[in-house]
């Protein structure tokens, strides 16, 4: 199919399209903002927009339902920018093309932005149309959630009137979010000790991950670039006198690390050995992760001799151990939710600059003190290494609230329009409810959304038939909030 042309609800996918078609990467939502705002000056509507980017339109509401309570629909405008090797395309300006993919839309080598796009177009399509029922809306845009949920730590909560609110940012149809982890970016610097030397080269690159979000999908088996990265240098370094010249990996906190690239030199003597310990220990990887990651490959690649400011032997094996030493994944599941991971940390991001290492990790726990164990562990592990940290984007859990008049309202909805149970569910990830939550006193939130799957990688991909039902049951939701 040719685009999203034909699909149903209509207006729903055309506005989806319209909006891949708008670049709308973290720190680049302007454009996406002025759309919006322009949608809503041409319906009449009432809008303010703050200094970052936050938008909330206002809906009076429907005839018989002027004095309903003000119910609170939120998504975010930023995505995450995600795209395969080779792949030519420019987040900054270049338009993403949706295809229909059976009962799926994707993107072409790139992430689809269906996170949370999808969740902007539905609510522009409910804002539209004026045969719906409906209390007064307060539609809220916040920018740059995937980058620390900067938007919603800069709004200021007084611009809203409502107590009940409805996040679009989840991902599993029926599926109602009522609770959420705390969580926290730790961002290291590391002084190195860089020497003029002449030797041959290996460039060493673990690639071939299949990534995915690092709280929703921390617990699927898959592996860390960075992690892997560590334990392949770590054994080179033991047996050898190998000195890093350059070192990457990941992108993002928010996205486990699917790719780590470093490059060492080597004397001459030591080549065969490296490339041996290579090898093997690319074989045990292999085997460890055959399950979760049957396309892993580390691979190796001799250059020639050149002169260069590497790191010195001791600075290379004291990065190493460092790297080795930090904490990766899941450390607790709940005791209480089966299933549920309770506390997590991903080292999402890599770098070797000329002076010093830059490492960046995401904590999540819905348990503070143990968000706090972990962060000491970091924290501990860098200064070790003779390095600071710094700790940003401390957000706030979510408590699961069992008399909230949301959940009963969209858990009755369900029923009636699909004849089965929605299932009640926390997710180990940060979400907006939970700043909001902490700024608005008595808020009733929950958080539901259609399938969507591998958010935040080239593969993410929003089931279509989930999108009409999710669309059916915020239409059903918004009638029955009376």
């Amino acid at each position: 199919m040719n685009g999203l042309t034909g699909l149903q609800p209509q207006r729903v996918f055309q506005f989806f399209e319209s909006i891949c078609r708008i670049p709308h990467g973290s720190g680049n939502v302007s454009a996406l903002v002025d759309y919006c705002v322009q949608f809503a000056e041409e319906q009449g509507l009432s809008w303010t927009r703050d200094s970052s980017n936050n938008l909330v339109i206002r809906k009076s509401g429907s005839i018989g339902y002027e004095n309903s309570d003000v119910l609170i629909l939120q998504g975010h405008t930023d995505m995450v920018c995600e795209k395969d090797t080779g792949v030519e395309f420019d987040f900054e300006k270049d338009s993403i093309v949706p295809f229909v993919d059976g009962d799926w839309i994707r993107a072409n080598g790139t992430t689809l932005g269906g996170d949370n796009g999808i969740a902007i177009a539905m609510c522009l399509a409910l804002l539209e149309d004026n045969s719906l029922e409906h209390p007064p809306l307060e539609v809220l845009f916040t920018s740059d959630e995937e980058v620390g949920m900067l938007g919603a730590f800069a709004f200021d909560c007084r611009n809203l009137s409502g107590h009940k609110l409805i996040n679009l940012d989840s991902e599993r149809e029926g599926v109602l979010m009522c609770s959420c982890a705390g969580g926290a970016n730790v961002h290291s610097i590391v002084p190195i000790q860089r020497e003029s030397k002449s030797l041959p080269q290996i460039t060493l690159e673990i690639s071939g991950l299949k990534s995915g979000h690092s709280g929703v999908e921390i617990d699927k088996g898959r592996a860390n670039a960075n992690v892997l990265m560590a334990r392949v240098l770590n054994a080179i370094a033991e047996k050898t006198s190998c000195q890093l010249a350059e070192l990457n990996g990941g992108t993002r906190e928010t996205a486990i690390a699917p790719k780590s690239k470093a490059i060492l030199f080597v004397p001459a003597n030591e080549i065969d050995m490296v490339l041996h310990i290579a090898a093997s220990i690319g074989e045990s990887l292999k085997k460890e992760y055959a399950s979760t990651e049957p396309d892993l490959t580390v691979a190796t690649e001799v250059r020639p001799e050149k002169e260069a400011l590497i790191l010195t032997v001791p600075c290379t094996k004291r990065v190493v151990q460092l790297l080795l030493a930090l904490p990766d994944g899941v450390q607790a599941m709940s005791m209480d939710m089966l299933g549920l991971v309770q506390t997590s940390v991903n080292f999402g991001v890599l770098e070797l600059h000329e002076q010093e290492l830059f490492l960046s990790h995401s904590v999540r726990s819905s348990m503070t003190t143990q968000k706090k164990w972990v962060l000491d562990r970091v924290k501990a592990a860098v200064t070790l290494a003779g390095g600071d940290t710094d700790i940003s984007g401390n957000y706030p859990g979510w408590a699961y609230n069992p008399s909230s008049v949301v959940k009963d309202t969209i858990v009755n909805a369900y029923r009636s329009l699909f004849g089965v149970d929605a299932k009640i569910d926390a997710v180990h990830a940060g979400i907006e409810c939970g700043l909001f939550a902490d700024s608005i006193e008595d808020l009733d939130c929950v958080s539901i959304g259609p399938d969507m799957e591998d958010v935040h990688t080239s593969r993410e991909r929003l089931s279509i038939s989930s999108v009409q039902r999710t669309y059916m049951l915020l239409k059903k939701v918004l009638k029955d909030s009376k």
